[in-house]
């Protein structure tokens, strides 16, 4: 009761209890050097997750949103590693894919995928505010994603993960605008990891597809549409007469995405000093980027697709010397291409904007697509001699990153013309 002082009489007593076994677990993270959040293989496998991808699982972290974005800070300054080496865009022209498939600021962006296949990642770390020199280049979050390797057994899965527009449901907006039947996102792949000589040479591959199809709203026959599909149509025949362009569909119409990725890994235990890591991380991908909004209206011949191929292998050397001296060497090497391919056949053709009922009429060629072209070479060069002594550690170490970036964009090469008004087009 409230206010009440009751006595209570505890009797404790002792009681002998028989072990028959003691397991004494060491914690694989070790010590923690400042802000961190760990996920764990067991908490990839039963996070919720809609996209698979990176973000779904760093968003954990309690600094962190969904555009993966730490502390308040833009996802640009972040840095990525995959094993400890180095995972960025760095030219920062990566988007935001906050909501969508993919994950932002890392090689992939650009066509909405993941830079890594989930199924090939065994933990994640994300740290905040770390005190280890050896984590830095950052303002952010330093998020390491540490790959599976094979063991003595073999073990391995076959997976199909997919959604569509059945699973998604109704659209219950209100604006009228139709249910998107032709909504999908599928990802299939398998893993693998066994032993090539048992105790001593280990190998895993992770190989993964993934398609996605989005519907776009604010088609001509959408009743939220800027144009209806009569105004569109008149458009449309105007331009195959006059200059004998097709400006493509104006109707409903499909954003898609792919993705095609290769995971390879060796592990070899050389004695027991040495020990070889090799592996190589390849991912093909590509995405179409047509948008429409209420206030603007794009002829599917805006339409792009962007490519990208991204090429990543990493060496690494790690030796035990003995109890007080250890050395990890990491040689790594990346290559990444980006480029444009504009979906109509006449990559001269401007593009023309025409105003029209307070919005804006797109169709031609995106100004941004026709020469698009960008090319990033990455070196890195990392070596951490490390001494122990009682309660002391002292490192020794090197980090090096060379760049070498290729970027060729010419923005309207094909030209841009504006008219005021429908009336104004017609007449040119």
């Amino acid at each position: 009761t409230l206010g009440a002082n009751p006595n209570v009489n505890v009797v404790i007593s002792e009681e002998t209890t028989t072990l028959n076994e003691v397991i004494v677990k060491a914690d694989k993270g070790g010590t923690r050097t400042g802000s961190v959040t760990t996920i764990s293989e067991t908490a990839i496998k039963a996070v919720p997750t809609l996209n698979r991808s990176l973000t779904d699982m760093t968003r954990l972290t309690p600094q962190g949103s969904s555009s993966n974005s730490f502390a308040g800070t833009n996802f640009r300054y972040n840095n990525v590693t995959v094993d400890g080496t180095i995972n960025n865009d760095a030219i920062g022209f990566s988007p935001s894919l906050g909501g969508q498939s993919g994950t932002s600021g890392m090689p992939g962006s650009s066509t909405r995928t993941n830079p890594i296949s989930l199924d090939a990642i065994q933990d994640v770390q994300v740290y905040v505010a770390p005190y280890d020199v050896k984590i830095g280049n950052f303002t952010g979050g330093s998020i390491n994603a540490v790959t599976r390797t094979g063991t003595n057994q073999v073990k391995g899965s076959v997976y199909g993960y997919g959604r569509n527009a059945a699973l998604t449901g109704p659209n219950n907006a209100g604006d009228g605008a139709a249910i998107p039947s032709g909504y999908s996102d599928y990802q299939t792949g398998f893993r693998l990891g066994l032993p090539i000589i048992k105790n001593k040479l280990f190998f895993f591959t992770n190989e993964e597809i993934t398609k996605r199809n989005e519907p776009l709203f604010y088609g001509s026959n959408d009743k939220s549409a800027l144009i209806d599909a009569t105004t569109a149509g008149q458009i449309t025949d105007f331009l195959k007469t006059k200059y004998g362009f097709d400006v493509g569909s104006f109707n409903a119409y499909n954003n898609h995405s792919e993705s095609r990725k290769f995971f390879n890994k060796i592990d070899w235990k050389i004695n027991q000093k040495h020990s070889l890591s090799l592996r190589n991380n390849t991912v093909f991908s590509e995405a179409s980027n047509l948008e429409r909004d209420a206030a603007n209206f794009r002829f599917s011949c805006m339409d792009f697709v962007q490519h990208n191929k991204s090429i990543s292998t990493v060496l690494e050397f790690k030796s035990h010397f003995s109890t007080r001296w250890s050395n990890s060497f990491m040689f790594g090497y990346s290559s990444i291409k980006d480029y444009r391919d504009p979906s109509s056949g006449n990559y001269m053709f401007p593009q023309v904007e025409i105003g029209y009922n307070g919005g804006t009429i797109f169709l031609g060629n995106d100004r941004e697509a026709t020469v698009f072209n960008m090319k990033q070479n990455t070196t890195e060069i990392t070596n951490n001699l490390t001494y122990k002594k009682g309660n002391h550690t002292w490192l020794f170490g090197t980090h090096n990153e060379l760049y070498d970036i290729n970027y060729g964009f010419v923005n309207a090469l094909n030209g841009r013309v504006s008219y005021k008004s429908l009336a104004d087009f017609y007449a040119s």
